[in-house]
């Protein structure tokens, strides 16, 4: 199957907030990334501006960090009617969307039909810098309350034209250690009330073909499981598919007492946990007491055999309204034995 809307690099995930200056220091020392860059999105370097199919006035500001493995966007609403605004009036802080696709004008003309066609609109777009048309796609009924951004160049040089206001550079150092080593995104894990439509979804949408799935049970496929401390039942499906860098993890739970379901009672679908950690037990353990001295205990864990074990940090306070999966290998051949067939490996891994 062709992909729909073409994916590219990863460039970021995007996070809606009430106070960036609040929080952008956190991002950066969870992260590593010392360099963030502000723009202040106007009628100054914003035309055309449209939301839910009309005219529209409104302003945010942007704050954008890369450390050259993953990308993040700050994103805080200042005024008017926009999907952030609406994001924090509904559910509030966290994750709203992914941004992995740079299309061409007229392909993008294209692209429209067919989407409207399987009942994706554009909920927000306008023109920035005069040199890129930015356009968000409604796919949140489609894809679980994600967010699609595409961005179409007007100019070759379009990254070029957009200047921010102001760099942020922070000193790690002074921010303090990181907490636990990063590496890319692995994926991003998001909470559906029916993974499998969600699934079919991305591979009509973007032709996300390469999947690997798992059915996890508490005593069937993993064993101490425990949530908010304590040992618990839980039992939840999931499929992890992958499209170059851009990959989705997709929970659907089958029990109470575990966070997947709690998000869904209180915030219903949506983005709700990173994957950038893979580290040693000694790094984790070494790591706890500072985590839990910034508010970020664990939260569910669970053990599958001697491969591995997993864990939910709490940064819902720290990374407003996002909470951190953590792997920890037990035996050096874990993938290995994990996924006989290394093009799986690779699904969860990336290439």
């Amino acid at each position: 199957m062709p992909a729909t809307i073409p994916v590219g690099k990863w460039q970021y995930t995007t996070v809606v907030v009430r106070d960036y200056r609040q929080v952008v220091c956190n991002f950066a020392r969870f992260f590593g990334i010392d360099r963030w860059e502000v723009i202040r999105v106007d009628g100054k370097y914003l035309t055309n501006a449209t939301f839910e199919g009309k005219p529209a006035q409104h302003r945010w500001i942007s704050v954008f960090g890369h450390n050259g493995q993953l990308g993040i966007e700050l994103i805080q609403p200042v005024d008017g009617p926009s999907g952030y605004q609406a994001m924090l009036d509904s559910v509030g802080e966290g994750m709203y969307g992914v941004a992995a696709s740079v299309c061409e004008p007229a392909q993008f003309e294209t692209l429209k039909g067919e989407l409207a066609a399987q009942g994706i609109g554009i909920r927000q777009s306008g023109t920035f810098f005069d040199a890129v048309d930015y356009y968000q796609l409604d796919t949140r009924d489609a894809l679980s309350n994600v967010i699609v951004e595409v961005h179409c160049p007007r100019r070759a040089d379009w990254q070029s034209h957009i200047k921010p206001d102001e760099v942020l550079h922070m000193d790690l150092a002074h921010l303090g250690p990181q907490f636990l080593p990063t590496q890319k995104m692995l994926h991003i894990g998001v909470v559906c009330k029916d993974r499998n439509r969600t699934k079919a979804n991305l591979q009509k949408l973007f032709g996300m073909q390469r999947w690997i799935e798992f059915q996890i049970e508490s005593g069937v496929t993993m064993e101490e499981t425990t949530y908010y401390g304590q040992p618990c039942y839980h039992a939840y499906d999931n499929h992890v598919g992958r499209l170059g860098e851009m990959c989705f993890e997709l929970i659907t739970p089958r029990s109470d007492k575990c966070v997947y379901d709690e998000f869904l009672k209180e915030r219903g679908e949506g983005m709700h946990h990173t994957f950038p950690t893979i580290c040693s037990k000694e790094e984790f353990t070494a790591a706890l007491p500072q985590l839990e001295k910034h508010g970020m205990p664990v939260i569910q864990g669970g053990r599958i055999g001697d491969l591995m074990e997993y864990y939910y940090i709490d940064t819902r306070r720290y990374l407003p309204g996002i909470t951190t999966e953590v792997v920890i290998p037990l035996r050096p051949d874990w993938l290995e034995l994990f996924f006989p067939n290394p093009g799986d490996a690779s699904i969860l891994m990336g290439d």
